[in-house]
């Protein structure tokens, strides 16, 4: 196509049947998280062209794993932060200014309130946590994400996630080493873990709801890079919740709402009393304003934000949190 000669250029047709367009896998739709984020296409599910699929690998192989033994029986109600590289700190510091301008703009105090002009389905997250429980006084904090794959947060600050077709396993040690392997396939030195995550599992499908289980998935998401958590407290109010892709999610306990909010699309997903979702602009918010039971909870996860990122290392702290 760059031959000065114009004779000498590929047709059209001759362009189309070029090896770039005609070999591998090419998806209709890449997720919004390619901007930041390579797409997973080695662990994606059987949307893949199987003959282009590799096998998986041992990815950034660190130190050996220690030995499961030493997952420490009591703990405190608190996670630990993955501390190597990552770009969360910038992240939570990017959603803090960003709920700091909501909060200062007194969303629910404009009149008249338009909220639905507020709202950006567009925005709308890949990933959130759709179950938890909470089994940190022995083993760690479990969740089931919107796509159900599984992870645990063990105590002793590794982590263990089941991909959502059942097949894969990915373990993270402390210093941010990742392991693939396959579940009919482990190190011997895993089986406690993947037996809790089992565990942890089957408890949330036995008697857990699903958040947001109306939502129905994009062309594309799958091709996303799964998030694990990062770390998490709990509070008088509410449980929060760090993932990997920066993405803070609080539960409130009394009456079942959340917020999601996603500081790479600067939106906020809010699942009210009656399990409804609906995800906002936050931009929009301060233009056109919001319910004041929203922007309470928007308050509530500014204060909870500012915790996470003045917590020592991005670590959450160990002493509990206001309410």
């Amino acid at each position: 196509m760059l031959q000065h000669d114009p004779t000498a250029r590929p047709t059209i047709d001759e362009l189309l049947n070029e090896e770039f367009f005609t070999t591998g896998y090419i998806p209709s739709r890449l997720p919004t998280t390619c901007l930041t984020v390579p797409p997973r296409f080695s662990l994606a599910p059987s949307s893949l062209d199987p003959s282009s699929r590799r096998p998986l690998a041992v990815v950034n192989k660190g130190p050996e794993s220690p030995a499961l033994e030493k997952v420490p029986e009591k703990e405190d109600k608190a996670g630990t932060l993955l501390e190597p590289g990552h770009l969360q700190p910038c992240y939570l510091a990017d959603l803090l200014q960003q709920l700091m301008r909501v909060s200062t703009c007194r969303p629910s105090e404009k009149t008249p309130i338009r909220q639905e002009e507020a709202e950006d389905p567009a925005c709308i997250p890949i990933f959130w946590i759709s179950k938890w429980v909470d089994y940190s006084d022995k083993y760690g904090l479990g969740y089931q994400l919107c796509d159900n794959s599984v992870g645990v947060l063990f105590n002793d600050s590794t982590r263990l996630i089941m991909y959502s077709d059942g097949d894969k396993l990915q373990y993270i040690d402390q210093s941010g080493s990742e392991l693939y392997f396959d579940v009919l396939s482990y190190p011997d030195t895993f089986s406690k873990k993947i037996k809790l995550l089992e565990y942890f599992q089957n408890y949330m499908s036995e008697h857990l709801l699903k958040a947001g289980a109306n939502v129905t998935p994009r062309e594309g998401d799958e091709l996303a890079r799964l998030p694990y958590l990062l770390n998490w407290f709990r509070t008088r109010s509410a449980i929060v919740l760090h993932l990997s892709n920066g993405t803070v999610q609080v539960n409130f306990f009394q009456d079942h709402t959340k917020v999601i909010l996603c500081p790479l699309m600067a939106a906020v997903t809010y699942i009210n009393e009656r399990r409804e979702f609906h995800t906002y602009k936050l931009a929009l918010i301060e233009e056109f304003g919001c319910c004041k039971a929203l922007a309470s909870r928007l308050r509530y996860a500014h204060t909870m934000v500012e915790k996470l990122l003045c917590s020592k290392s991005g670590a959450a702290a160990t002493a509990k949190a206001p309410s």
